[in-house]
């Protein structure tokens, strides 16, 4: 062998032996890091009092319904209070340390918390609260066995009292879904899931970005998933700061036999109705509820025409099937409810689609994606400039009492707004 040759292969040895060395301490320096972090975490005390929150916001929470461990309720109770604390004073609080190491699922919850409450601090209205109290009912908890594991679902109910007026909002019936693991001496979060609007909407933007590398949540480990979180926050977040309401266009309204008493069905929205009684839910219960509003208001029921063209819980007598003689679709179903508002002529309801900017207190609104209704509100508050602009609506429905349109986190609107109704053709 040359000696040139030689003084090569030995280069070229040495080279590698120190790639191998520095591999070796980033990997030694990671293993050592995540054993402090895993000794850390199952070596502290999750509730001592150096993790309360700082916000300053008062959270009351009292449990009902299925019975759950002592361990079990607390790690809850945290979750909401962390949670709570930190949309009342607009900031993210410290969820992250509820959570077993490297989950996905705590990941995505730091992306809807943030986007939440960026758009409580984008709000024309001070949404900083002070106090709120919840109840959290339980309705399913299945201890998986041999796993370690606890699943838990239930609903989420309170009231808020927000610090810049005597305004309140309230939840009613929210769903969440837990998953709890034992970890070392605590309990942590797995999974969390919720219907929380906001939630819903970061979730859709999340896919969004993904999509557009081809991506979908499968194909993500913890190590990648921040790398897709910090840009769907960021479209997120302008496409709400570009959201416009603008005025309304009433000069293209009709008219009605009888005008539409607007204030009795938004009090009525606001106060909300038991689920008990002739009433019951339906799978898109929000619509139900919204028609019941507005029948609260004096719109009489329309059982005319075939039965797309019917608008009415019963004929004759009360029926809560889903048949000619019952509940038409219109009054349960979103886009149903469009159709019928959209093409019914004479007697009954009038109301047309209108402008983003031009709905009313009593109006509907249906927050949409990709075409589809995904839910429905009524109009029971608007936020205007001094000269007319609309900057926000406050909303209501059969989950949410007063909130702001804006911190649902929905851009694609429709905007349904009611004149009247008219006897003609009875």
């Amino acid at each position: 062998m040359r000696p040139k040759t030689k003084t090569v292969l030995t280069a070229m040895f040495v080279v590698v032996l120190i790639a191998i060395y520095v591999v070796g301490l980033f990997l030694f320096w990671d293993v050592c890091n995540v054993e402090g972090s895993l000794d850390e975490l199952m070596d502290r005390d999750l509730y001592a009092t150096e993790y309360a929150p700082e916000s300053s916001t008062r959270v009351e929470i009292a449990f009902d319904g299925k019975t759950l461990t002592s361990d079990e309720e607390l790690l809850i109770q945290e979750f909401f209070i962390y949670w709570y604390a930190g949309l009342g004073a607009m900031k993210p609080e410290k969820i992250a340390r509820l959570y077993s190491l490297q989950t996905n699922s705590e990941l995505f919850d730091e992306l809807a918390f943030d986007y939440e409450t960026a758009l409580l601090r984008n709000c024309p209205i001070d949404m900083s609260f002070g106090n709120c109290t919840l109840t959290v009912k339980v309705t399913r908890r299945h201890a998986v066995p041999k796993t370690g594991k606890v699943e838990i679902d239930l609903v989420l109910s309170g009231d808020i009292a927000y610090n810049s007026s005597a305004r309140h909002s309230a939840v009613r019936g929210e769903s969440h879904s837990f998953v709890l693991l034992s970890s070392g001496k605590n309990l942590l979060i797995e999974e969390h899931t919720t219907d929380r609007p906001s939630y819903v909407f970061a979730n859709y933007g999340l896919d969004r970005v993904l999509a557009s590398n081809r991506l979908v949540r499968s194909d993500l480990n913890y190590t990648f998933f921040p790398k897709y979180t910090a840009p769907a926050l960021e479209m997120l977040n302008q496409e709400m700061s570009d959201l416009v309401f603008g005025q309304p266009a009433r000069s293209t309204y009709p008219t009605a036999e009888f005008e539409y008493d607007r204030r009795t069905a938004a009090n009525a929205a606001i106060n909300g109705f038991s689920s008990s009684g002739a009433f019951g839910t339906y799978d898109e219960n929000d619509t139900n509820f919204v028609s019941r509003c507005i029948f609260e208001s004096g719109i009489p029921m329309d059982s005319q025409g075939g039965k797309h063209d019917q608008w009415k819980w019963y004929d004759e007598e009360i029926n809560t099937e889903r048949k000619k003689t019952g509940c038409s679709k219109s009054w349960f179903d979103r886009e149903a409810f469009y159709r019928y508002i959209r093409d019914n002529e004479g007697f009954g309801m009038v109301a047309l689609q209108t402008t983003t900017g031009g709905g009313e207190i009593g109006d509907v609104i249906q927050l949409m994606h990709n075409g589809d209704a995904v839910a429905e509100f009524m109009i029971t508050g608007i936020m205007a400039d001094e000269n007319g602009n609309v900057k926000d609506y406050l909303v209501s429905n059969d989950r949410y009492s007063s909130v702001s349109l804006r911190t649902l986190g929905c851009t694609d609107l429709r905007v349904i707004h009611i004149v009247g109704y008219n006897t003609a053709n009875i």
